[in-house]
């Protein structure tokens, strides 16, 4: 079958009238593309009108926002509507994508990066950059920022993949959309994939919105790079964009001390949560925020501008303290009391219990040193369903202390939307009461049991528990030293992480 001719077309504003857009955002860029070749972007920028700007006004940072396939820059209005507070949003169009210029190669994974790059080079973007990216953007943007290691100072990552987790099937779209007598005929010649995309909305688009994602596709040489980009989906090991995509896997390390949220769709059938479990491996410093009821377009679904700005808030990514360092301060902050008798902790519910200072820091130390004993590990991600109080004071402390990430699934959720969260975190250890951990049982929550309030023998082998909060203490009795305290450099690998 002789292959369809390609097209190329000039990059142009987008027309008036499409919901949430304010034209004066829109810019065309001039940059050199990865051929060499001098191209033109079409991206949405919030600075982008100079006169709406106060005189001498500097910006804490921008937020550079990367779409994936088949949305174009439309996918942040809410974010450039709502930016937070002294932070210029700028979105670009991938070449080929939205009313970027359209060309007659197809682009690649690394041309992508490349061109990325360029184009933020072009609109003096030097930093601090915090990446927000959606779907295959996720890769591109992670691509520039292990370049720009530099100019990073967060990272936001909405229903995105990097790999392939082992043993786990490619999403049946994806292979559906990647077989080759179907790639073109619903990607290129129909709109059948970008219609069906739009369908995965949560609750289903407007139909003004749903016509403002398609308004940049109408026609097949619209729609060309709509298809490349499928195509570009490194299935086979043996795919020209595989090292790349390996290459950006493999090198998430460099970002330990990079603060991560990560804003999760769970109802995608494409970015299910393995792949969550997978990006929360790679970057354990993350903060996990799922939205129940979400789905792949979860920045259509939910309002993420709120949570992105609330993240910068307490989070600040270029004067922040590390969430190690914050760690640090609480229980070293505790370590200065540790002959204080002074009551820290009054606990009303059931008998009342008071624990001083000193008994508080003392709690910590063991807890601490049983939870070393048993595996418990720097970046580890411990789960805590346990009512507040002077157990779930010693945990978060103990956990502080030895580096490990606490994951807290908030209740309202309900034992279905916290089965989902517990999934997606993947928690190495899970310590609850017992009604928490016969739940964890019966649904199959992930992670090493330790029972809290009761005991192995009696009821903590029906609860599937291998430990107990009382053995974890005697255990830590009997440990000479506490572990070795988290260094600064250790800053990206604790903290807590909230699923919601």
């Amino acid at each position: 079958m002789k292959p369809r001719p390609r097209h190329r077309a000039a990059a142009a504003l987008p027309p008036d009238g499409l919901p949430g857009l304010d034209l004066r955002w829109s810019r065309l860029v001039q940059a050199v593309a990865a051929d060499g070749t001098t191209r033109t972007w079409h991206c949405l920028d919030s600075h982008g009108d100079p006169s709406s700007q106060p005189a001498g006004a500097s910006p804490l940072g921008t937020l550079v926002c990367v779409h994936g396939n088949p949305t174009w820059s439309y996918l942040w209005r809410g974010l450039l509507a709502q930016a937070p507070a002294g932070w210029r949003v700028v979105a670009v169009d991938h070449l080929g994508m939205g009313y970027s210029e359209r060309v007659d190669t197809p682009q690649r994974l690394t041309d992508r990066v490349h061109d990325l790059g360029a184009v933020l080079d072009a609109l003096a973007v030097t930093g601090p950059v915090v990446t927000v990216a959606h779907d295959w953007g996720g890769a591109i943007s992670l691509g520039w920022a292990l370049a720009h290691l530099d100019r990073v100072a967060g990272i936001v990552l909405l229903n995105t993949a990097v790999s392939q987790p082992p043993g786990s099937p490619v999403p049946a779209l994806i292979a559906l959309a990647s077989t080759p007598g179907v790639l073109t005929a619903s990607c290129v010649t129909s709109p059948s994939f970008l219609r069906g995309t739009l369908r995965l909305a949560h609750p289903a688009l407007a139909p003004q919105v749903r016509a403002g994602y398609l308004a940049p596709y109408r026609g097949a040489d619209r729609r060309e790079a709509i298809g490349d980009f499928v195509a570009d989906i490194p299935l086979a090991s043996d795919h020209p964009s595989r090292p790349a995509l390996d290459a950006i896997a493999g090198g998430l390390g460099a970002l330990a001390d990079v603060p991560v949220l990560l804003l999760w769709g769970p109802r995608d059938p494409v970015f299910s949560d393995r792949y969550l479990r997978d990006l929360a491996a790679r970057l354990p410093q993350a903060q996990v925020h799922r939205f129940e009821g979400a789905g792949h377009l979860v920045a259509e679904d939910r309002d993420i501008a709120a949570a992105v700005t609330s993240w910068l808030a307490a989070d600040h990514p270029r004067d922040r303290e590390p969430a190690a360092d914050a760690g640090r301060a609480l229980w070293a902050a505790l370590d200065e009391r540790a002959s204080d008798p002074a009551p820290a902790i009054i606990e009303l519910t059931g008998q009342r219990r008071t624990v001083s200072f000193a008994e508080l820091d003392l709690l910590t130390r063991e807890l601490a040193a049983g939870l070393v004993a048993i595996g418990v590990s720097p970046g580890d991600r411990v789960a805590l369903l346990v009512p507040p109080g002077v157990d779930l004071a010693a945990l978060v402390y103990a956990c502080w202390r030895i580096g490990a990430v606490i994951v807290l699934a908030d209740a309202g959720l309900g034992i279905r939307g916290m089965s989902r969260a517990l999934r997606g975190a993947g928690p190495r250890f899970l310590i609850g009461v017992p009604r928490a951990l016969a739940a964890a049982r019966a649904l199959r929550w992930p992670g090493t049991a330790i029972a809290v309030g009761t005991t192995r023998d009696m009821v903590g082998r029906s609860l599937g528990a291998q430990h107990t909060l009382a053995e974890l203490l005697a255990r830590g009795r009997t440990t000479p030293d506490l572990p070795p305290a988290p260094g600064p450099g250790a800053g990206g690998r604790s903290g807590s992480r909230r699923h919601t």
